[in-house]
């Protein structure tokens, strides 16, 4: 395939397309669901690569972490091209470059999440501490957010928002839930919530025992994730392996000599697009469906008509 201003320009109309199509995908999960409805996992993870999950900072910061791993992923897939003279090469080494933390970390969403468990336990306990007779749980919540842990800073600031905006505290709470979106953490929203409806005392016990609650939380997660790590290790290397197969066979004129045609960049894409999906598949059948929050109309809706187990 030779290099000329005609391909150039094919290659860069496909690049403007497929750019519309993700950004098409990232308007459309940016509207905001209905009350009865949860995002699912997949939706929520693809809003987070995006930045635009609940807890998701501004889009400088967001290009911020990101730029480099984007800005090589480009250069790269640049390089490919002009050295394979293959077009869809390049866009896909540029994909497969910028998802690399996707494609070598298959935990590191599990780890994240019990990260920010045990930073919940943390800021419990401490709003224990600092609910002292004569101070309002609006308060107290107010003040923990000097020393709130860094994993659940974004949700705790914005709750300590809503308060000071005058939302009612039981939608705030339900708020701050449906961000942390974890079963468990539904238990202390419902804590909080219950307070606010009753206003009795022992809230700071409460809170003390919901906080080791939390804390074994953690450890069986932990134990859980010690489990699957030798699996996703695997994973990981097989992963290695066939990026470096794939390397070192564009190399090899002859071998690869039949995906210069345009006939074999669409044969290219989709293998690459079957790759993907083989990872995908791989990941959900090591994930376990996550207990129903018992907060969200959407979970509570669904548990009603599967009804009792």
């Amino acid at each position: 395939m030779t290099l000329t201003f005609e391909s150039l320009f094919a290659a860069f109309a496909a690049v403007l397309v497929v750019t519309g199509v993700f950004m098409a995908v990232a308007g459309g999960i940016g509207w905001e669901p209905g009350p009865a409805r949860r995002r699912s996992r997949l939706e929520q993870r693809l809003r987070a690569a995006l930045g635009l999950g609940a807890g998701a900072s501004q889009p400088a910061a967001w290009w911020a972490r990101r730029s480099s791993r984007l800005g090589g992923a480009l250069v790269l897939g640049l390089g490919v091209w002009l050295f394979t003279s293959w077009p869809m090469g390049g866009l896909v080494t540029a994909v497969i470059v910028a998802g690399l933390p996707w494609l070598l970390n298959p935990g590191s969403g599990a780890k994240e999440q019990i990260a920010r468990l045990e930073a919940l336990e943390e800021w419990v306990r401490r709003l224990s501490d600092i609910h002292t007779v004569g101070v309002s749980l609006e308060q107290s919540i107010q003040r923990s957010l000097q020393t709130v842990p860094q994993p659940i800073a974004g949700e705790v600031t914005r709750l300590v928002s809503r308060l000071q905006a005058g939302w009612l505290p039981q939608d705030a709470y339900r708020q701050f839930a449906d961000e942390m979106d974890d079963a468990i953490c539904d238990e202390v929203a419902a804590l909080l919530i219950l307070h606010v409806e009753d206003r009795g005392a022992g809230l700071g016990r409460a809170l003390t025992d919901l906080a080791a609650a939390l804390a074994q939380e953690v450890l069986a997660r932990r134990e859980v994730e010690a489990d699957r790590q030798k699996p996703r290790t695997n994973d990981r290397w097989v992963t290695i392996f066939c990026l470096v197969i794939v390397a070192v066979s564009m190399l090899s004129g002859a071998y690869v000599e039949p995906y210069s045609t345009p006939v074999g960049q669409l044969v290219l894409i989709g293998l690459g697009i079957a790759f993907v999906l083989i990872k995908v598949w791989m990941r959900r059948m090591a994930v376990i469906e996550p207990t129903p929050r018992f907060l969200s109309s959407a979970d509570r809706t669904r548990t009603e008509k599967e009804g009792p187990r």
